[in-house]
């Protein structure tokens, strides 16, 4: 499972209102909207081979009236190409019935149609049953793994900067040693107390090396949000990193606890769908939520990391 829902958008004269709209209901789904946009089917071949590989494009929105084409005529193409993606076919001059016959008339399976009136609320429709096709406990502990893992890769990155920078943040490494010794004392002693108990004991005694990570990313980004010309930011910039950090603070609960959760949950079917077993604070429904804050993370270490290392070039 990826964290973003990607859109190809077939339009001429699309308006940033409708774009934001998509966006705001992509991530209320608890995504990351990625939508592109094209004009006409120019380049729609190197679209598709693209999404053969990488899996693009999980909704197309498709306009009756083109530049120097009809959507008509290219839904036939676009379905041959995307064999397997949901498209929504819509209009500002046409009625939803002439659009369906229009489709029924180029024998093209799978398309919905409707107005423009209409089409913010039907793509919204649309991106919610995409989004609940993806609510399986496979997919979101893999997606889960897969943030931690980039939001780890982010602060290294960013961490190197900061100490390059900063002497004051290359004084701090006592600190992630304190850090590092201490868990190893604790994480010893856990399994010298565990070595009286059984197997399970011992195997039960493991590193969170993520979390240690993030406690000296927050040190770092406080020392730079401390003294922003060293990293060449300007009081916006400064501020910004002061709020990105309060928003970011309770990563290791919000996502490195639902992480670990995701890993020692079971999925069985039930009378109402699939349900979890082996935790009572993860249920399917919260699966939206869960991207959501996910996302929310990913974003703002992604621009934690950029105000960090601006003068790295």
């Amino acid at each position: 499972m990826n964290l973003d829902l990607g859109i190809l958008w077939i339009e001429d004269s699309f308006s940033p209102e409708e774009e934001q709209a998509l966006k705001r209901r992509v991530q209320d789904a608890g995504f990351l909207a990625r939508i592109e946009t094209i004009p006409n089917g120019t380049g729609i071949d190197d679209l598709s081979r693209k999404h053969q590989l990488y899996h693009m494009y999980d909704l197309i929105l498709l306009d009756y009236r083109l530049r120097d084409e009809k959507g008509d005529e290219l839904a036939p193409r676009v379905r041959e190409l995307f064999p397997s993606t949901t498209i929504l076919f819509y209009s500002g001059s046409a009625e939803e019935q002439e659009l369906r016959s229009l489709i029924a008339s180029k024998a093209v399976e799978g398309v919905y149609c409707c107005s423009r009136g209409r089409f913010t609320e039907r793509a919204g429709e649309l991106i919610d049953q995409t989004a609940r096709s993806l609510d399986r406990l496979s997919g979101m502990r893999g997606l889960a793994m897969r943030v931690v893992a980039e939001c780890d890769d982010l602060m290294k990155v960013a961490m190197l900067s900061m100490c390059a920078r900063d002497p004051n943040c290359a004084g701090k490494i006592k600190s992630l040693d304190s850090d590092v010794l201490k868990f190893l004392d604790e994480a010893k002693q856990a399994y010298e107390e565990s070595k009286a108990k059984d197997l399970l004991a011992r195997i039960e005694t493991r590193a969170v090396d993520s979390m240690k990570l993030f406690k000296h990313f927050r040190r770092l980004t406080q020392v730079a949000a401390a003294s922003p010309a060293t990293f060449g930011l300007n009081d916006a910039d400064a501020d910004r990193l002061r709020e990105l950090r309060k928003s970011s603070a309770q990563y290791d609960q919000k996502v490195l606890r639902k992480r670990n959760l995701l890993g020692h949950v079971v999925e069985v079917e039930g009378d109402a769908g699939w349900i979890l077993q082996g935790s009572g604070e993860i249920t399917v429904n919260d699966f939206a939520d869960i991207r959501r804050v996910f996302a929310e993370h990913t974003e703002a270490f992604r621009e934690m990391r950029r105000l960090v290392t601006l003068l790295d070039g």
